[in-house]
């Protein structure tokens, strides 16, 4: 059972980190969305988190990856991010 509620734990923890990320990014994560990268690829689709952030404090907002149905790509590369929900 501890391991359980260690694994409980570890999901609300990152639950929180992907919330705080995208309230300091201005990201609507978890919402569907019309992503624009800049070499013109439009993506559409629930936007998410695509890895793990450790360190809030020290996290580099271009290197953030993000991922719309699927499709991985960084922060860097958004030209724009309409939420459609």
């Amino acid at each position: 059972m501890p391991q359980r509620d260690g694994l409980e734990a570890w999901e609300e923890q990152r639950a929180r980190a992907v919330r705080e990320v995208a309230m300091r990014m201005g990201l609507p994560l978890g919402h569907r969305v019309e992503v624009c990268l800049k070499d013109g690829v439009i993506l559409q689709g629930n936007l998410r988190a695509g890895e793990v952030l450790l360190n809030l404090e020290t996290f580099n907002r271009g290197k953030v990856a993000l991922a719309v149905d699927g499709v991985v790509f960084y922060c860097s590369e958004i030209e724009s991010c309409v939420r459609l929900d």
